[in-house]
């Protein structure tokens, strides 16, 4: 079969994400799917199948991480290579003489570890909806200090302890108002 099968009808746990846009990424995309004839339109997705659980962001509309590419295919079996092993792991070492044994209860070694524990889905839904309240809160926040920040920058307590900036942006005031008066006399004198 020539590509996922899935449709947006299957199932609920199955999202389609559109190619990115950024060129560079769009290319690694079409690469990786693997498509003869692949024409890219607008609505064209891959499913969420074809990435790795980690690079799905589970929200309240589930997204990719910034970066993420389809790495799992039919070609490849659904799975990724067995990573290589480092040049450390690969490097021959003797061996030492003095081996150390090291007892350690276990419970006491799975409460340092729980950083590898996948997070509450529900907690994860809860944190995203914080962070976006949040983020409306700074919009907010932001845009009330634009009108405070132009409201001052106008009023008249700017020039407040400057005479010399109350005479200078008044002048033209007074300048404007002795012409008018100018013309209105030699209009009555002639």
């Amino acid at each position: 079969q020539n590509g996922s099968s899935a449709t947006f009808e299957d199932n609920r746990s199955v999202t389609f994400h559109r190619f990115p846009k950024e060129e560079t990424l769009r290319k690694i995309w079409i690469r990786n799917v693997r498509r003869e004839n692949l024409v890219i339109k607008r609505n064209t997705a891959v499913c969420s199948r074809h990435f790795i659980s980690t690079d799905v962001i589970q929200c309240r509309r589930r997204r990719l991480k910034e970066g993420a590419v389809p790495v799992l295919f039919a070609w490849n079996d659904y799975s990724l290579p067995a990573a290589r092993p480092s040049v450390w792991e690969r490097t021959q070492r003797p061996e030492n003489e003095v081996t150390e044994e090291v007892s350690m209860d276990v419970e006491v070694l799975l409460q340092c570890h729980d950083y590898d524990a996948k997070p509450d889905p529900s907690a994860l839904d809860m944190a995203c909806e914080k962070i976006e309240a949040q983020q409306q809160v700074i919009e907010e926040l932001q845009k009330r200090l634009e009108e405070v920040t132009l409201k001052q920058s106008f009023g008249l307590e700017r020039f407040s302890s400057s005479d010399d900036d109350i005479r200078f942006y008044t002048r033209y005031i007074f300048v404007f108002h002795d012409i008018h008066i100018n013309v209105v006399m030699t209009l009555l004198q002639t």
